[in-house]
């Protein structure tokens, strides 16, 4: 029994042996086909994601040491031509509405003919903005191609982050290709058409103004008070800025520069205290710095709504040119359309000038587009009930 039972055992492990190295083999293999095969059919997007394609980032935008752009922008490189000026637009994120009126103000196909481009200046959606998401601005700049997204929050306060942002792009992004630079709110009714025809005149009248660096023009407001009232939006602590003035600065509405003098603006502003009214503290307090006068142009504006409503009434039935080429849309998104379609027959010498007896402060009447801010603070307070 003892020979028999070794005799079989001398034949079972042998064969135990190999059925073990077979199945080792067997397992490595499918192992090794089965990476391969994950490898082959791991999707296009996981990829992506797990190594994404990353540009040159842009650097510190002031005191914002990890700024990035969120929606990047090459515009002014795939121009086909130099341009006249680019347009930079500052525009809270959720104003899609607003930037949808732009575009069909004026497109951009329509603003390249005339030797111009546009951009909207953009920052992170706050997490309280509930009508609006990432993934809708990312559809909209798949769409337009016209936003440059930093990525710090939307906020008042950061207001001079993204105006320093907008100039800095301008002025490096656009530096040998577009002359000019036009600074506006997307709130704002602008006649394209006027600024074109003037920044063609200064081409003209003085043709080293593209490249001066001491170019900035536009509404000059002098030596403004802080508004120390706390119940206003923009009211301002002593220790924010303690002086009874502000040196004189041009309006954030509108105003034209050049590469130049963006570039100027933008490392002066690196090494001045931040103030967050963007055009006070960067066209005022900045630009005193470096001594840049400023050119003035105030009868362009008009702060009355009305009077630019009144402007399209009086164009379309009499054809009188506006007696304004900037002010605020009144909460009206829909007038900068009305606006912009109508004055475009000026440009084109289908308009007649307006009779001193027809100004628009002796014959506009409109309802009021906005109310006057009130003052006031809502207080909600409980009452004990006797």
């Amino acid at each position: 029994m003892r020979m028999r039972g070794r005799k079989l055992l001398s034949i079972v492990l042998p064969l135990l042996l190999i059925i073990i190295l077979c199945i080792s083999y067997i397992s490595n293999h499918l192992r090794d086909n089965t990476d391969d095969e994950f490898l082959i059919h791991l999707p296009e997007s996981d990829a992506s994601t797990a190594a994404p394609a990353q540009g040159q980032r842009p650097g510190p935008l002031l005191n914002l040491t990890d700024f990035d752009y969120l929606l990047p922008n090459d515009l002014c490189r795939r121009a086909d031509r130099e341009l006249l000026a680019v347009l930079i637009v500052t525009s809270y994120a959720g104003h899609d509405a607003l930037r949808a009126a732009h575009r069909q103000a004026i497109s951009q196909s329509k603003l390249a003919e005339m030797g111009l481009q546009r951009i909207f200046l953009l920052a992170k959606l706050p997490v309280r903005e509930l009508f609006i998401t990432q993934a809708q601005l990312a559809s909209e700049q798949d769409r337009f191609g016209d936003l440059l997204q930093g990525n710090f929050v939307e906020d008042y306060r950061n207001l001079s982050y993204k105006h320093v942002m907008g100039l800095r792009w301008a002025a490096t992004e656009c530096q040998h290709r577009a002359k000019f630079i036009i600074k506006l709110d997307d709130d704002i009714i602008y006649d394209i058409f006027h600024l074109r025809r003037y920044l063609e005149s200064l081409e003209v009248a003085q043709p080293t103004l593209a490249t001066s660096n001491t170019l900035l023009a536009g509404y000059v407001l002098d030596a403004k008070p802080p508004i120390r009232n706390q119940a206003n939006k923009w009211y301002v602590t002593r220790q924010e800025y303690p002086h009874a003035l502000y040196p004189a600065y041009l309006s954030g509405w509108l105003y034209i520069t050049n590469a130049a003098t963006a570039s100027r603006l933008v490392a002066e502003a690196a090494h001045t205290s931040i103030f967050w009214i963007d055009d006070t503290w960067l066209t005022g307090i900045v630009r005193t710095r470096l001594g840049i006068p400023l050119e003035r142009h105030n009868d362009w504006y008009s702060a009355n709504a009305e009077f630019l409503d009144c402007c399209v009434r009086d164009l379309k039935q009499w054809s009188y040119e506006c007696e304004f080429y900037a002010g605020p849309n009144g909460a009206d998104a829909k007038l900068l359309i009305e606006f912009l379609h109508n004055v475009e027959k000026c440009y084109f010498d289908e308009c007649s000038k307006r009779p001193a007896s027809k100004s628009l402060k002796q014959t506009c009447v409109a309802s009021a587009k906005a109310l006057v801010p009130d003052h006031g603070v809502a207080v909600v307070q409980p009452i004990k009930l006797r």
